[in-house]
C-alpha cells in the first residue's frame, strides 16, 4: 500500500510538471520599462546631396562607396562590377546592402552616373528619391532627420551634402503615456498580454514566472508614413520575488 502510495504521489508530481508552463502568470515577479517617444513633424528640411560620378577609367572591379539613412537596417554600399574579370567585386560590407552598378572601362562620367541611378531606382521602399543632371547624381531623403553622411568609399567621385536633415525645432521628445506594451511568454508565437503605460511613460507586468520574455511597443515610422515600427527586448526571470527591468523603449508618435 505504501509503495502504491509513493507511485501515486510521483504521477500527480510528475503531471503537474507537465502542466506547468515555464513562462507567464501566476508566479510573483516583475518586469518593468518604460517608453519614451518623439514627436516628428511634416515640417523642417530633409538631407539632400550631390553625387560627382567619374568614367568607367576610373573604376576599379570592386570600388564601392556609402549610401546611409535614418534607418540603420537601410545602409547601403553601391559596388561596381567589370563583367571581364571573374573575381567578386563585391566587398561583402557587414550590416550594409549592396547595390551592384555593371560597368566598362570605356563608359563616360554619364554611363556611370545613369547605370547607378538605374541601380538605386531598383531599391524597394529606399529611403530616397535620385534625379540626374548629366554625370551628378541628386539625393533627396524622403524625411526630415538627420543622416550619417555618404561616403566616396574607394571610389574618386566627389560628394557634396547640401543640406543636413533637421526638424527646425519641430521635433521633440516626451515619455509616452497611455501606450501600449506588449509581452510574449517564451516561444508562444503571439503576444499573451498588454499593459498601458502611466502618464511617465513607466509600465510593469506583473505576476510572472520564472523563464524568457518578450516585451515589445509599436511607433511610427518616419521613413514611411501610416507605416509602424515595432520595437522589441528580451528579458528573462530567474527568481521569485523579483523586479527585472528591460530598460527604455524609443519610439516616433
Amino acid at each position: 500500500m505504501k509503495k502504491r502510495y509513493i507511485l501515486l504521489s510521483l504521477s500527480l508530481g510528475l503531471f503537474s510538471q507537465s502542466c506547468h508552463k515555464s513562462a507567464g502568470v501566476g508566479g510573483t515577479s516583475i518586469i518593468s520599462g518604460t517608453v519614451k517617444g518623439t514627436k516628428v513633424a511634416s515640417v523642417g528640411q530633409a538631407e539632400n546631396m550631390d553625387v560627382l560620378c567619374t568614367n568607367g577609367s576610373a573604376l576599379e572591379h570592386g570600388d564601392y562607396w556609402l549610401l546611409n539613412s535614418a534607418n540603420s537596417n537601410q545602409y547601403f554600399y553601391v559596388y561596381y562590377v567589370n563583367p571581364t574579370w571573374i573575381s567578386d567585386a563585391d566587398p561583402h560590407l557587414q550590416g550594409r546592402i549592396g547595390i551592384p552598378v555593371s560597368f566598362n572601362y570605356s563608359d563616360s562620367n554619364i554611363d556611370i552616373a545613369q547605370k547607378t541611378q538605374l541601380a538605386l531606382a531598383g531599391i524597394s521602399n529606399a529611403p530616397f528619391s535620385v534625379t540626374r543632371t548629366q554625370d551628378i547624381l541628386h539625393i533627396l531623403y524622403n524625411s526630415n532627420l538627420p543622416i550619417t553622411d555618404a561616403d566616396n568609399g574607394t571610389t574618386s567621385f566627389s560628394i557634396d551634402v547640401l543640406n543636413q536633415g533637421k526638424l527646425d525645432g519641430q521635433g521633440y521628445t516626451q515619455m509616452a503615456g497611455d501606450h501600449e506594451v506588449f509581452i510574449i511568454y517564451g516561444d508562444e508565437s503571439f503576444y499573451s498580454d498588454m499593459v498601458l503605460t502611466d502618464e511617465t511613460g513607466a509600465f510593469v507586468f506583473k505576476g510572472l514566472r520564472n523563464g524568457d520574455y518578450q516585451v515589445y511597443v509599436l511607433g511610427n515610422d518616419p521613413q514611411h508614413p501610416n507605416a509602424t515600427l515595432k520595437v522589441e527586448k528580451k528579458a528573462s526571470v530567474t527568481t521569485k520575488k523579483s523586479t527585472v527591468p528591460i530598460g527604455e523603449f524609443d519610439i516616433f508618435f
